[in-house]
């Protein structure tokens, strides 16, 4: 049976990549991308900027980039990684994912990458795994999930101080990205934009566009590794929601720092360093008028 570490978080991308567990194929699970891929080695890698904010802005182009993590990387692939000119690279990987899975190719285009081991916090081994095998229902699949996403705040928020600190010195573009760009990276940038001022309904659809990444591949791939590791074949539903995302699974973030801090901001403040001067200084590197508001001005 195969063993995952204990800081390791349950994404199916970190899992053993070999098994000998025969599945049976499961169609209709994978949703077809419809948005360009910009690396093909990382189909969930994506610029969030023109995301607009409710007072009439949007967020830059080519400032704050989301992915997974980039693995083996095609030359045309490392061709546009060098085109972005990241200024910083924040993996929020737990330290085992980014031991087994070294961030090479990052490192070849950015000499800040930081690796801030976001999984010690949420553990996989003891409360994910050894539950699930004992009961994968849909139930207990997504009491677990939502469980993960109001622990994940409080587990990203070290790497947001870090890029607080980056923004107020030398906003140079940054990526952050976790194993499969979902959950950990979901919730990170789902809490930047929020302080941003992006709407709410294009920061659940901007983390909602993961799951047009999702191939049927992948939730194969990822339904054989946990029968491996859990000894039983999960139901489709519960497979779903493992590998994809839901819109309850963010508002589980935001419903528990509504319940323990009130706002986005406050939590942000208390827990990342997050003071007015970086939030401005963070506002004004990454906002713009649309083309619309530029025009109403005139």
């Amino acid at each position: 049976m195969a063993v995952i570490a204990d800081d390791a978080f349950p994404d199916f991308a970190y899992l053993p990549r070999y098994t000998s567990i025969p599945i049976c194929r499961r169609p209709g699970l994978g949703r077809k991308r419809s948005q360009t891929i910009l690396l093909n080695c990382a189909p969930n890698f994506r610029d969030i900027g023109g995301l607009p904010t409710a007072d009439g802005r949007q967020v830059k182009p080519s400032r704050l980039f989301r992915s997974e993590a980039i693995l083996e990387p095609r030359p045309a692939d490392m061709e546009r990684l060098r085109s972005l000119r990241l200024g910083l690279v924040l993996d929020i990987r737990s330290a085992s994912e980014a031991r087994d899975f070294p961030n090479t190719a990052v490192q070849e285009v950015c000499a800040d990458v930081r690796q801030l081991n976001v999984g010690t916090d949420v553990k996989a081994r003891g409360t994910f795994w050894d539950v699930l095998a004992q009961d994968c229902s849909p139930a207990s699949v997504q009491a677990l999930v939502h469980k993960i996403y109001r622990a994940i705040p409080v587990a990203v928020a070290p790497a947001l101080s870090v890029y607080f600190d980056h923004v107020a010195g030398h906003p140079a573009p940054t990526l952050i990205h976790c194993t499969a760009g979902k959950d950990r990276t979901g919730v990170a940038v789902a809490l930047l934009l929020e302080i941003l001022g992006v709407t709410r309904d294009s920061i659940v659809a901007d983390y909602l566009a993961t799951q047009q990444t999702i191939s049927g591949d992948k939730i194969e791939s990822g339904a054989r590794k946990f029968a491996e590791i859990a000894g039983r074949i999960l139901p489709d539903e519960s497979l779903r929601m493992l590998a994809g995302v839901r819109a309850d699974f963010l508002e589980q973030s935001y419903a528990w720092i509504e319940r323990k801090h009130l706002s986005t901001e406050a939590f942000l403040r208390m827990n990342a360093g997050l003071t007015e001067e970086r939030l401005e200084a963070m506002r004004g590197a990454l906002l713009e008028p649309t083309a619309h508001s530029e025009k109403a001005m005139l």
